[in-house]
């Protein structure tokens, strides 16, 4: 049986502390924007900064905060083969990373050229600090997965608290002291991601050794390369409708500040999910239909820890924005449901990915993920240039509703489990649809986004509350009873 306590409490570590650094951005953002600081349009150039950064981060991690998570039960008995395990994964990123700065430096002025504005042109001024940045948040990322599995709940808060605040305080003073700019933002951003980066593969190497086992590097490249394709499109389905928008950096960055609330959520999801992602492993080890009660058990109470955050979330982000943004940022407020709706369609997205992930089934990623990113494109392609943002929020919500239905027939057909559909299925869709719904409502009667946003956190509580009534009620004895 799953222990409710023990679950509870690695959810609520794991969910504060890897969304840390993400809320403590949310607090940095109202501080740098302003009619005398950061407006719209650097947040738009902020936009493609996150972008490039995110390719970085992709690139010098090449799927291994998923392959050290999965690797780590496979050597985690011998000491010598962990060390070198977590030595050589280290050791690639650091050379991948090197040869991302090498790239940068000697095509800048060809990267610079691709933009036309001229803020994005001197690729040379800002170009380092986006590959410092992507480094040393692949290197953090993926040894936090790793502390993650092994439970080492110290170090884990400590790296997530120190990557947050060095990060945050360093991001102030560039933008408030150095450069009143999205460059300042950069270049802070670097500044702080890296002492603690540092400091982490100092300490990873002291612990470790230096090793690059070739037989490791081997076994991992293969159960990798799938992923780090597969990441590439996802990269895709993420941030490739900032380049749709570009040419109007304005509502660029009105629609990214929505998203970068969002991406908050999407932390405090991928807490859950960690402290989740180990159990589900073990369980799976032990064979799925043996350990199938908490299977489901544990599916379920994800969904609904997902789902129930994203929904309560919703109207305290709005006012949050409302309140605090001075510039054409507060409209911002009003697209908070539609995009943090599609944060339940990536929740369910990990529930059926994870089954097929332990089973080392990633080939299927790729060409899912690939299907998904071509119909992302050709909607932003065909409705971005006429309806803008709004053409972005209709291709990410069609392509991650088309990938959760792949990905779970396919999950079906290879590692068959007896989920509870209507519980991570069909009522987490039900609630996007009705945040679909009101969206259009809201546009087509010109109402208030508050008014909307509150039918729909009160609907969509109403329907969780209802299906999941006999464990609220489960729970609510256990209280009574202690």
């Amino acid at each position: 049986m799953i222990n409710l306590k023990e679950h509870f409490r690695l959810s609520a570590i794991y969910t504060f502390f890897a969304a840390f650094p993400a809320v403590l951005q949310l607090i940095v953002y109202p501080l740098i924007e302003g009619e005398e600081r950061l407006g719209p349009v650097d947040f738009g150039y902020l936009a493609i900064t996150e972008a490039i950064v995110s390719v970085v981060f992709i690139v010098c991690t090449f799927g291994m905060v998923t392959g050290i998570a999965r690797f780590y039960y496979d050597h985690k008995e011998s000491r010598e083969n962990y060390n070198k395990l977590v030595s050589t994964v280290l050791s690639g990123i650091i050379g991948r990373g090197m040869m991302m700065m090498g790239i940068a430096v000697v095509f800048a002025p060809f990267i610079g050229s691709l933009f036309s504005q001229p803020a994005l042109q001197n690729f040379i001024e800002y170009g380092p600090s986006l590959i410092i940045a992507g480094f040393s948040r692949s290197v953090l990322v993926t040894l936090l997965a790793l502390y993650r599995n092994e439970k080492r709940l110290m170090i884990f808060i400590t790296v997530s608290l120190l990557s947050g605040l060095l990060k945050a305080g360093f991001q102030l003073t560039g933008v408030l002291y150095l450069d009143m700019s999205f460059l300042g933002y950069v270049h802070g951003t670097a500044a702080g991601s890296l002492l603690v980066a540092l400091g982490v593969i100092a300490w990873s190497y002291y612990n470790c050794g230096l090793h690059y086992d070739r037989s490791i590097r081997r076994s991992l490249s293969s159960f990798v390369t799938p992923l780090f394709f597969s990441d590439i499109i996802l990269w895709g389905l993420l941030f490739a409708d900032r380049f749709f928008l570009l040419n109007k950096p304005g509502e660029l960055g009105i629609y990214d500040n929505a998203m970068k609330f969002a991406i908050g959520v999407q932390l405090i999801i991928q807490g859950l999910s960690n402290a989740v992602q180990p159990e589900i492993y073990r369980y799976l080890k032990d064979g799925a239909v043996k350990r199938s009660a908490e299977l489901k058990s544990l599916a379920n109470l994800f969904i609904a820890e997902a789902t129930g955050i994203i929904i309560i979330a919703v109207i305290p982000v709005m006012l949050f924005i409302t309140t605090f943004y001075e510039t054409d940022l507060r409209l911002s407020s009003g697209l908070v449901t539609i995009v943090f709706v599609r944060f339940i369609l990536t929740a369910q997205y990990k529930i059926f990915a994870l089954p097929l992930m332990f089973a080392k089934k990633t080939r299927i990623f790729f060409f899912v993920n690939s299907a998904v990113l071509v119909l992302n494109l050709a909607i932003n392609w065909f409705l971005t240039p006429v309806i803008g943002y709004y053409g972005a929020i209709t291709a990410f919500i069609t392509a991650y509703f088309f990938q959760v239905i792949l990905v779970s027939v396919l999950q079906h057909r290879i590692v068959p489990i007896t989920w509870n559909r209507m519980k991570i299925l069909y009522l987490p869709l039900a609630i996007v649809i009705l945040a679909i719904l009101l969206e259009m409502a809201k546009l087509f009667l010109d109402a208030n986004p508050f008014l909307t946003a509150a039918i729909f956190v009160s609907f969509s509580l109403c329907m969780l509350g209802m299906l999941y009534r006999r464990e609220i009620r489960a729970q609510l004895g256990k209280l009574a009873g202690s």
